[in-house]
């Protein structure tokens, strides 16, 4: 089982790291997650995205799960790709879009919100937290 595990998120990475050179993106890793079923996944911030406009930072923040996950349609997902806006003064987040890809690296589904941003604070000791820390620290450093 260790095996299939191991083989899973060896794949899943190769997906994310394949998918990343056709689109010019540099994924660093920040950690891992569990949700509360105890679905465990490994968390990216593609650093070639990370824009600083008035104290926000935009990125995209990917998602490689161990295990196949099943959206409401029906349709499974090994990855998602989520469009993030962090607020580095206010230390919030807002999700901007979601995209879903399929154990072969199609899009089975996406979302984009609509209207106005809604930031959440972020809950210190968390991933939220670590991922808002990366990208803040990284446009200090970087301009």
């Amino acid at each position: 089982m260790k095996a299939f595990l191991l083989g899973l998120l060896v794949t899943g990475t190769a997906v994310l790291f394949t998918a990343s050179v056709a689109d010019a993106v540099v994924w660093q890793p920040i950690g891992f997650g569990t949700m509360g079923d105890s679905t465990r996944f490994r968390v990216f911030v593609d650093t070639e995205t990370i824009q600083s406009y008035g104290g926000k930072v935009r990125f995209w923040q990917g998602h490689v799960f161990y295990e196949k996950q099943s959206l409401p349609s029906g349709a499974s997902f090994v990855r998602v790709s989520i469009s993030r806006v962090v607020d580095c003064d206010e230390r919030a987040d807002s999700n901007l879009e979601a995209v879903f890809y399929g154990p072969g690296g199609e899009i089975v589904d996406k979302y984009g919100t609509r209207g106005a941003m809604q930031f959440s604070p972020v809950k210190p000791d968390t991933l939220s937290e670590a991922v808002l820390n990366y990208v803040c620290d990284y446009v200090k450093k970087n301009g």
